[in-house]
């Protein structure tokens, strides 16, 4: 039994020791654990810009995080955030380059606070082969995981049930915000 134990506590150490770090200055720091082989590029724009690009040929996706600290509660409610990404949503729609009528907003389940997103499907690519580096769908959403942390999520993929975007949207939803 307590072989198991050594062998759990040595994982979960691995897998803490794998986490990537981001300080967000006096409101803490995010700490995200990456799942599959993807390439984390980080920019301080005044807010912080997470690219994820894929490492491993054949993953049709690319994601970006901007993570906001510090503003105005803008979105203090699920209603008021899923109010402004449908309008997103629909700005995008009106272009008339996506298959959608309306955003079909759909929730993402993070550790803190809570968020939504959309799909919206490139009409020509639909039933087609994935060409790499052009992406069938593209996702957008929001999470507010504190009063004074919002992120952007864009996901570029080739659907849903695709890995690339299940690992994607499985970092997004797993990082963890540490109070300083």
């Amino acid at each position: 039994m307590r072989v198991l134990l050594a062998a759990i506590l040595m994982a979960f150490g691995a897998a803490q020791a794998a986490a990537e770090t981001f300080a967000l200055g006096k409101y803490g720091k995010f700490e995200l654990y990456p799942v599959g082989d993807w390439k984390i590029q980080v920019e301080d724009v005044g807010d912080l810009k997470v690219t994820f690009t894929p490492k491993t040929a054949g993953v049709n996706a690319v994601a970006q995080m901007t993570i906001a600290a510090g503003g105005a509660d803008e979105f203090p409610t699920l209603e008021k955030l899923q109010a402004e990404i449908v309008s997103v949503g629909e700005r995008m729609i009106a272009g008339g380059q996506f298959v959608e009528s309306s955003p079909k907003l759909k929730m993402f389940y993070p550790k803190q606070g809570f968020g939504s997103y959309f799909v919206l499907t490139d009409p020509r690519l639909v039933g087609k082969e994935p060409v790499p580096g052009d992406f069938k769908t593209v996702t957008v959403g929001m999470i507010r995981a504190s009063d004074k942390i919002v992120i952007r999520v864009q996901i570029l993929s080739d659907g849903e049930t695709t890995d690339g975007f299940q690992q994607l949207a499985g970092m997004v939803e797993g990082m963890e915000l540490t109070a300083k």
